[in-house]
């Protein structure tokens, strides 16, 4: 009897041992074949970063460029208001326009690294913004009102009348009766400024200056790339907005930024000269 139990306990034993084995064999079976998965996959991530790193790219270079497009546009808008006040007080003279512009852009380009240099820097500004006028190529100072039809009929001894406009008749002039201006509406200085802002992020800003501004200098580029462009009112075939424009045949890539300010006289209005002809062609 105690034979027999010895005998049993061996067997269960031994199919024990057996079961472990199995196990163990199982377990080196199943870790080689992750390894070997594991080996297979290996320099999977850099390859998705290699896939993914251009469109990355673009989104940051993007971020940056339109985040300096966003801030010149604000300076603009500062200094198209500038303009227009200085204008006001000077008899809508070109030279008093010309110089409250230089100070209002004048911060876009003022920067120093000593804090004893900022009216020196603020001086160099102001007088590249003035160069910059002076060319007219890449800023451009147009007079919206009043017109010059509207300065010839209301002008009495050179200059439209400013004094009291309460009282004063205001019905429109005969010589621009189509747009209906009336003394009160000739005392209101109108002014349009476009600046070709640079674009100074690499890569992105020639992408921009191609889709948005001129991308008809380059016809192999407009004719692959012409219904990305759509968007901005383009066709295929047609030449772009600025595609004419001198700003265009610059060395580095710009783009046209425009700003509207209009405010009330507060000295008469009269005829000078350095204001750029209008153009429909403004964004």
């Amino acid at each position: 009897m105690i034979h027999r139990l010895t005998a049993s306990r061996r067997n269960r034993t031994g199919f024990w041992n057996f079961w472990d084995q199995k196990k163990m064999a199982a377990g080196r079976l199943r870790g080689t074949t992750q390894w070997g998965s594991l080996q297979c996959e290996r320099g999977q991530a850099m390859v998705e970063f290699l896939v993914i790193l251009p469109a990355m790219l673009m989104l940051i270079f993007g971020a940056i460029q339109f985040a300096l497009i966003f801030h010149a546009k604000i300076t603009l808008n500062y200094a198209a208001y500038e303009a227009a006040r200085a204008g006001s007080l000077g008899n809508a003279d070109f030279n008093e326009v010309r110089e409250g512009f230089a100070r209002g852009l004048a911060p876009l380009y003022s920067y120093s690294a000593d804090d004893k240099d900022q009216v020196a820097a603020f001086q160099r500004a102001r007088e590249k913004v003035l160069n910059l006028v002076d060319d007219q190529i890449l800023v451009r100072i147009e007079r919206l009102n009043p017109s010059t039809e509207v300065l010839n009929h209301y002008k009495g001894n050179g200059e439209i009348p400013n004094d009291n406009l309460l009282f004063r008749n205001f019905s429109s002039s005969s010589s621009a009766d189509k747009n209906k201006v009336s003394i009160q509406d000739a005392n209101l200085l109108q002014i349009r400024i476009t600046y070709w802002y640079p674009l100074y992020v690499p890569l992105i800003n020639r992408m921009i200056f191609s889709f948005v501004c001129c991308r008809d200098q380059d016809e192999d580029f407009a004719e692959e790339n012409w219904s990305i462009s759509s968007f901005v009112g383009s066709k295929k075939g047609d030449t772009c907005r600025w595609g004419e424009d001198r700003a265009c045949d610059e060395d580095e890539p710009h783009i046209p930024l425009t700003a509207v300010a209009a405010i009330r006289m507060q000295t008469p209005a009269r005829e000078s000269a350095g204001y750029s002809e209008s153009s429909s062609g403004s964004m």
